[in-house]
C-alpha cells in the first residue's frame, strides 16, 4: 500500500483529542532528543506548512501517538482497555487508502475518455483509452480481450465491438467492467489487482456523472443564448432590424471554444440568413471562427453599423486572448452532446 498521510484534525478528531492537545504532544515529543517518544519527519509525518508547523500523519506515526496516549495516567484507562483502537487505525488508514485510489481511478477516467460514444443503446470506449485507464500495454489488453472472447466470458457486439468501417475497437462499459474481472485474476500484484478492481468499479458511475455534466453544459449553453436574444431585444445586431428567423451566434466556434460556449460576452443574436452568409464567408459552417473573423465580415458588409464594432470591440477585452482546443484529443467534458445520446 502506498504511502497514506492524513491531516492532524483527522488525527485529533479519530483519537478523540483536540487539535491544540495534539500540538502539545508534537511538541513534548520534539522536546526530548533521543528519547522514548520519537516521530521521525518523513517516516512518520511530513510538515505541510513551515510557518504554522502544520503535519501531516502516516499510519506509524499516528501508533506513535496512540502509544503516548496510552502511556498517560490520565489517558491510559481510555485507551488502554480499548484493544482495538489499534486495528481501527489500520483499518481507518486502509479506508483513506482506498478512496485515495478511487479518487484516482476516476481522474484517470475523467482525462482518458475522450473517445466516450453512445451507440446500441450502451456507452462506449476506444481501445486505446481503455488501456490508458487500466494502466497497461496494448498488446496485453488484446491478449486479455483474445482469452476472454474464447472463453465467451466477453461478446461480440455486446462487450467489444467496431462501428462500421472503422477499425478501432470499441469497449462497452459492461465490456471493461468483465475485462477488469479478468484482469484482477491474471494479475500478479496487489496494487494492480485493487486499481483493476477499483476500475471495474468506477468506470459505470463516473462516466454516468460524466454524461451528466456534458447534458448540463448544453442546458447552461442553451440558457445562455436565451439570455442573449433577450439582451439583444429580438433584434440583429447587424442589421439593427427584425427579422422573421434569429440565430444566437457563437463569436468564438463553439466546436472549437468549447470553455467559453456558455460565455454570455461570446454570443451575438443575428439574422439567419446573416448567419449563413457569415459561415459561407468563413468557408462552410466546419470552418473555426474567431471574434476577428466577425469583424472583419461586419466591417466588409456593414460598415455603416459603427455601434457594433465598439461593442464588439468591447466583447473581446471581456473575453480575453483564447486559444482552440487542440487538433489531437479533444477533452471529453467538451465532446458534442449527440455523442451521449
Amino acid at each position: 500500500m502506498a504511502i497514506v498521510y492524513v491531516s492532524s484534525n483527522k488525527l485529533a478528531e479519530f483519537l478523540g483529542i483536540s487539535l491544540e492537545e495534539l500540538r502539545e504532544i508534537e511538541a513534548y515529543f520534539d522536546s526530548i532528543p533521543d528519547d522514548e517518544w520519537e516521530l521521525v519527519e518523513g517516516k512518520d509525518y511530513r510538515v505541510i506548512n513551515k510557518s504554522s508547523g502544520l503535519r501531516e500523519y502516516t499510519q506509524s506515526g499516528a501508533y506513535a501517538i496512540l502509544s503516548f496516549l496510552r502511556s498517560r495516567s490520565e489517558q491510559g484507562r481510555k485507551y488502554s482497555t480499548d484493544t482495538s483502537i489499534s486495528t481501527s487505525i489500520r483499518n481507518w488508514f486502509k479506508e483513506e487508502y482506498r478512496k485515495r485510489q478511487k479518487a484516482l481511478v476516476d481522474h484517470r477516467i475523467l482525462e482518458n475518455s475522450s473517445s466516450l460514444v453512445r451507440r446500441q443503446d450502451q456507452f462506449w470506449l476506444s481501445l486505446q483509452d481503455v488501456v490508458t485507464i487500466f494502466g497497461t500495454r496494448t498488446d496485453y489488453l488484446k491478449k486479455a480481450l483474445e482469452i476472454a472472447s474464447k472463453q465467451s466470458k466477453l461478446i461480440k457486439d455486446v462487450h467489444y465491438t467496431r462501428f462500421g468501417n472503422d477499425d478501432t475497437v470499441y469497449l462497452s462499459l459492461r465490456g471493461i467492467y468483465e475485462l477488469a474481472k479478468i484482469m484482477v485474476e491474471v494479475l500478479k500484484q496487489n496494487h494492480r489487482k485493487d486499481w483493476c478492481r477499483d476500475v471495474g468499479e468506477r468506470i459505470e458511475p463516473q462516466i454516468q456523472a460524466i454524461v451528466k455534466t456534458i447534458q448540463d453544459r448544453q442546458r447552461q449553453i442553451e440558457r445562455a443564448k436565451e439570455l442573449a436574444r433577450r439582451r439583444d431585444k429580438n433584434l440583429c445586431r447587424v442589421t439593427r432590424k427584425t427579422a422573421s428567423s434569429l440565430t444566437v451566434h457563437h463569436l468564438y466556434s463553439e466546436a472549437h471554444y468549447p470553455k467559453i460556449a456558455a460565455n454570455l460576452s461570446n454570443l451575438i443574436t443575428i439574422a439567419s440568413e446573416v448567419h449563413s452568409h457569415f459561415h459561407q464567408w468563413m468557408g462552410g459552417f466546419n470552418e473555426p471562427c474567431t471574434i476577428d473573423d466577425f469583424i472583419k465580415y461586419v466591417l466588409e458588409y456593414y460598415p455603416e453599423n459603427k455601434n457594433l464594432i465598439i461593442w464588439l470591440g468591447q466583447q473581446k477585452a471581456s473575453l480575453g486572448p483564447q486559444l482552440p482546443i487542440g487538433k489531437g484529443r479533444e477533452h471529453v467534458l467538451y465532446i458534442p452532446l449527440q455523442r451521449v445520446t
